[in-house]
């Protein structure tokens, strides 16, 4: 796990997420979960899951906010603005430089962070690689597990209890949001990188 200073994102989302693991914990007998508990681990699941596609959209946001400072103050086009900028295939020739960077990040806002829905692998690559960041820039195991609990969150959504397919284990889900809240401290350390 990562040893550099988290972001304020990453400080915020690790406490809430603490928070809501106290909120939804219950003793989980050897025999499995009630359906009191199955709900629990549910509910839990749906709001790590807004937690955690809010944080990615915050440090997408973050990003966005910075380029833009750096150029209305200096004119200088950061990594960030630099690849939205060689990302964007739909620039206008025309208009100053200054009319194509506040568009690029205009539509860069209202687009990709505005319209993101979730915390899946191509998510994560709509909010961050037009800023110059690659998925193979990051864990794979990360990504495939953001994946799977992306997955996760839209079965406990979108399914009744009774036609759910997988059984849920506290453990297991505690350990992922755990494992998930540690890749995420290293997906910073890659976004720091670069800044």
């Amino acid at each position: 796990m990562s040893t550099q200073k988290k972001s304020t994102q990453y400080t915020y989302l690790e406490k809430r997420i603490n928070k809501l693991k106290r909120n939804f914990n219950f003793k989980q007998s050897i025999n499995g979960i009630t359906e009191l508990q199955s709900d629990k681990l549910r509910g839990l699941i749906l709001l790590c899951h807004a937690e955690l596609e809010d944080y990615f959209e915050s440090m997408a946001a973050k990003l966005l906010e910075e380029a833009e400072k750096k150029w209305k103050t200096r004119k200088v086009a950061n990594y960030n603005l630099a690849s939205l900028f060689i990302w964007n295939e739909k620039i206008n020739t025309s208009g100053t430089c200054d009319t194509k960077a506040m568009k690029i990040i205009t539509d860069f806002r209202s687009g990709n962070i505005k319209k993101n829905n979730g915390i899946k692998e191509n998510d994560i690559k709509n909010l961050f690689e037009p800023l110059g960041y690659y998925l193979n820039d990051f864990d794979s195991t990360f990504l495939s597990t953001l994946s799977s609990f992306g997955s996760l969150r839209g079965e406990a959504a979108h399914t009744s209890v009774k036609k759910t397919q997988q059984l849920l284990d506290k453990n297991t889900e505690y350990m992922r949001i755990d494992n998930l809240l540690s890749g995420i401290a290293d997906f910073e350390d890659v976004i720091n990188q670069r800044r």
